[in-house]
């Protein structure tokens, strides 16, 4: 048992990260209200930082609703390129919005067709 332990300890011991640099917080706030909305941000050493808040929204039943979230955030990327990101989160979905983020392809005409002659399949983007 004494040597299975041992076995483990070492294991462990082996896995654990090796030579990390420290990352250093530079600035932290938070801030929620009894809403439930909320706002935070920070910033590190290493370049990356982030900010959000959100907006709590009553639903029409208690224990309902939804949030409304914007925020951003930023990295220093391997290449040395700093990436920002915006982005909003609410009942649409998350929508980023970068430069290096990719675009979607324009509408092919087919689908264009189809939504016209059989709107019912598209009854979800409605809702």
């Amino acid at each position: 048992m004494k040597l299975i332990l041992l076995f483990a300890f070492v294991a462990v011991a082996a896995a654990a990260p090796q030579n990390q640099p420290l990352v250093k917080i530079l600035s932290q706030s938070f801030d929620q209200d009894d809403q439930g909305s909320y706002q935070y941000a920070y910033e590190l050493d290493n370049g990356q930082r982030a900010d959000e808040a959100g907006q709590s929204i009553p639903g029409p039943e208690p224990e309902t609703g939804s949030i409304d979230v914007q925020g951003s955030y930023a990295f220093l990327a391997d290449d040395g390129n700093t990436y920002s990101v915006s982005y909003r989160a609410n009942e649409g979905g998350y929508q980023p919005q970068a430069d290096f983020l990719p675009v979607a392809p324009p509408q092919i005409p087919e689908y264009a067709q189809l939504r016209q002659e059989h709107p019912e399949l598209f009854w979800a983007e409605t809702q």
